[in-house]
């Protein structure tokens, strides 16, 4: 679905919608978690001494953030439930930590439920619009 563009000016000039605040949090934080990942990835390679099962598994994650972050810039349908997923899983592995990195974990969780689920990234998905 597209909208006209504000200002009155071309006034064939159509754009879609823009993504919701809440969603564009939730891509710059799996954005910003590829990145960590990646950085790991980097760090466990040339670091002396590490396992190869280290690095195979951050470079998995990086993946995986990247795929969400992705997936949800492109309005991709199965994005919502693959960034569930994998806070999910993020969240799972921090319970072991018992400490910041949890509490991080948990509240990763907490947002990607609340931002997928608010009225404004539901319609962003589907494609539909609400008439004020």
């Amino acid at each position: 679905m597209v909208v006209r563009a504000p200002g009155g000016g071309d006034g064939d000039m159509f754009r879609h919608p823009a993504m919701p605040t809440p969603l564009r949090l939730t891509v710059l934080a799996f954005t910003l978690l590829s990145l960590l990942f990646a950085l790991a990835v980097a760090h466990r390679l040339l670091t002396e001494g590490s396992s190869f099962g280290a690095p195979v598994f951050f470079a998995v994650m990086a993946a995986a953030c990247a795929l969400v972050a992705l997936g949800l810039v492109g309005r991709r349908s199965w994005a919502p439930y693959c960034a569930y997923a994998l806070a999910g899983l993020l969240a799972a592995a921090s319970l072991g930590l018992f400490g910041a990195v949890t509490c991080v974990g948990l509240a990763l969780l907490a947002w990607v439920l609340w931002a997928l689920n608010t009225r404004a990234s539901r319609d962003w998905f589907t494609g539909r619009r609400r008439l004020r």
